[in-house]
């Protein structure tokens, strides 16, 4: 074991109490939580720092069973750090107690901060790599549920096997996003362009739309599902939260680098194949008929209100949008 000794009464192996330390319970402690598993992480660090495989076996497993609980990976490093602070006040109160010098308790630390280092580095490694492997199995649930939705049938099976929760109510959006100043340069870097600034905009999308929006997007647009709360009249009325608005678009063109244009509509879950064809439909007749980027939505016989358009003043690398001749946008609004 790597410890140091002090004097005092008797010799004192502090790493060996620092183990102990972590090994025995506190009060009210559940053996179960993650205090205490953290705890005996530190201990079995402590205990041998050569194996290192073996001291961060227990970690490595109980960070990944917290990513896929949806533990909070700051939570589960604030514990760390407050386990192991407990374990530095308990080196510090045996230092006092037995009146050492200082060179015991410099070896003490160095020893605390490189079990730190071990059991942390081993619990992040563990619940990024996990919490990798549940978004990319909940991307692939959403974009077979979009499908289905599209589709318009086997939404109810898909639903029970991946457990998504199907609304009542869809905001269909049809987005198309123009190439950025960095994709229009060309050259060998082009699709890795558009890969980074698709990645953007689907971070830029989570936020304000929450985890149960449905995105089926490229680095070109696509069609975005949002579920609408009973609340969320899908004729007359004001929908503002947790949906597509002028707002939301404009975090979209900050993220692509690029004006986007975006055609939305709502409706009941069954309606949304026929939604979705007649908003692509219109988004292509906007944007063959030289019609500015923004938002526009359909209301009732398939007419169009451009709700916004995009301020490109807050756009990277691009100019000023000028609305064209035919289209003037009115205030910007809620979808």
């Amino acid at each position: 074991m790597v410890g140091s000794k002090a004097t005092g009464s008797g010799s004192t192996d502090l790493g060996a109490e620092l183990v102990a330390h972590f090994r025995s319970p506190e009060p009210e402690m559940d053996a179960a939580d993650m205090v205490t598993t953290i705890r005996h992480c530190l201990a079995a660090a402590a205990h041998d720092l050569g194996a290192r495989p073996a001291a961060a076996a227990t970690i490595t497993t109980a960070a990944a069973r917290w990513a896929r609980e949806g533990v909070s990976l700051e939570s589960v490093l604030t514990t760390c750090h407050d386990c192991a602070r407990s374990g530095f006040e308990f080196l510090a109160t045996r230092m006092a107690e037995a009146a050492a010098a200082g060179q015991p308790m410099a070896d003490a630390a160095r020893l605390l901060v490189r079990v730190v280092e071990v059991v942390t580095t081993a619990a992040a490694t563990a619940y990024l790599d996990e919490h990798r492997i549940v978004a990319r199995e909940h991307q692939t649930s959403a974009q077979t549920m979009v499908a289905a939705l599209l589709a318009g049938h086997g939404v109810s099976a898909l639903a029970r096997r991946s457990g998504l929760r199907v609304a009542p109510a869809y905001q269909v959006v049809a987005l198309a996003i123009p190439p950025n100043a960095e994709e229009r340069a060309g050259g060998p870097g082009t699709v890795s362009a558009a890969r980074r600034k698709l990645r953007r905009v689907q971070a830029a999308l989570g936020p304000p739309l929450g985890s149960r929006c449905l995105p089926l997007l490229h680095a070109d647009g696509g069609t975005v599902l949002i579920p609408l709360e009973a609340a969320h009249a899908t004729g007359a009325g004001s929908v503002t939260a947790g949906v597509m608005n002028a707002e939301v678009l404009q975090l979209v063109a900050e993220a692509a680098e690029a004006p986007p244009t975006a055609t939305v509509a709502a409706g009941a879950t069954e309606q949304i194949p026929e939604l979705a064809g007649r908003t692509h439909e219109l988004l292509d007749r906007l944007r063959a008929g030289g019609r500015p980027p923004g938002l526009y939505r359909m209301t009732e016989g398939a007419a169009v209100e451009p709700d916004s358009v995009v301020d490109a003043r807050r756009l990277r690398r691009l100019p000023r949008v000028t609305p064209g001749m035919s289209a003037r946008p009115g205030k910007p609004g809620a979808a």
